[in-house]
């Protein structure tokens, strides 16, 4: 989505399904926050069906703090 090289901060998140991740790169689109998807595992499921993994963003460190607090509003949806 930018430039790789100003990427400079790896944000390790909560999300797990592919709705709320998503969700969260909807919203740091329309916040106009570059990122690149650095590590994403949402496939897996535990025996009970929920979703176990993970998703890593790369960010701008000046937009950082801007972008955490999306994904912590994303995280915090149930």
């Amino acid at each position: 989505m930018s430039d790789d090289s100003n990427l400079d901060v790896l944000i390790r998140t909560g999300l797990t399904s592919p709705i709320g991740i998503g969700l969260a790169q909807s919203l740091l689109r329309e916040a106009r926050i570059p990122f690149f998807t650095m590590d994403q595992n949402p496939a897996a499921r535990q025996e009970g069906g929920e979703f176990i993994g993970w998703w890593s963003v790369r960010v701008p460190r000046e937009r950082e703090a801007e972008a955490r607090e999306i994904l912590r509003s994303v995280e915090e949806i149930k």
